[in-house]
């Protein structure tokens, strides 16, 4: 048992940092180590339990900073946050935030399970007025954390505990990593054309600033 305390502790701590850091491979461990705790149904559910909190900590921790450092930089310059996010990741900003607003449940369980779909989320939820954060990073880390357990379940029931398992579990993780990446990526260009678009209308539909009037000079 106390080899499993240890082991959650540092799974806890790289859940919070994949936050931060999302090359960190949390899921893989999660999915890994459900293959490890396999017919023990209380490790089972103290995993389950130790994901979803750890999800919801890092991605709250991370919306109160990000919603930090966008409002310092927003009474610095209008153009601060801005400069950070060009370009195509402007792009998809502008649609994750509008997608937040109209759909936010949605929203993030589609965000979820996308390469660095928890902080992106994050970030742009900061832009957004009070969008209902903490209730959707405790959906997001419940659907994650049942994802990545059943589904290292499911590869140690195939392939058996051990070290089948835990091999099988990387090897899944990966391919999944790059399935849902082309995923994302396709996404992007599917919906951002629509937003750049309509953000070149808005622009182009404003009119000039015109200079105030002078009054002439007494002859």
């Amino acid at each position: 048992m106390m080899v499993f305390f240890w082991a959650m502790l540092i799974l806890i701590g790289m859940v919070v940092a994949d936050f931060f850091a999302p090359v960190l491979p949390s899921a893989t461990l999660v999915t890994a180590a459900a293959g490890l705790v396999f017919g023990n149904p209380l490790l089972i559910g103290v995993l389950l339990v130790g994901a979803a909190a750890a999800s919801w900590l890092g991605e709250f921790l991370g919306y109160r900073l990000f919603r930090t450092v966008r409002t310092g930089l927003a009474h610095r310059s209008p153009r601060a946050v801005r400069g950070l996010v060009t370009g195509t990741v402007a792009r998809l900003e502008t649609l994750l935030q509008r997608t937040i607003s109209d759909h936010p449940y949605r929203t993030t369980m589609v965000a979820r399970f996308l390469p660095a779909g928890r902080t992106a989320l994050a970030w742009a939820a900061a832009g957004t007025a009070k969008p209902p954060y903490a209730r959707m990073a405790a959906l997001g880390g419940v659907l994650w954390a049942v994802y990545s357990v059943g589904l290292g379940l499911a590869i140690a029931w195939i392939a058996g505990p051990g070290l089948q398992s835990l091999i099988g579990s990387v090897v899944t993780m990966a391919a999944v990593g790059l399935f849902l990446g082309w995923l994302a990526r396709r996404w992007q260009r599917t919906h951002s054309e629509p937003v750049a678009a309509a953000a070149t209308a808005a622009i182009a539909a404003t009119p000039p600033a015109t200079e105030p009037e002078t009054p002439a000079k007494a002859a």
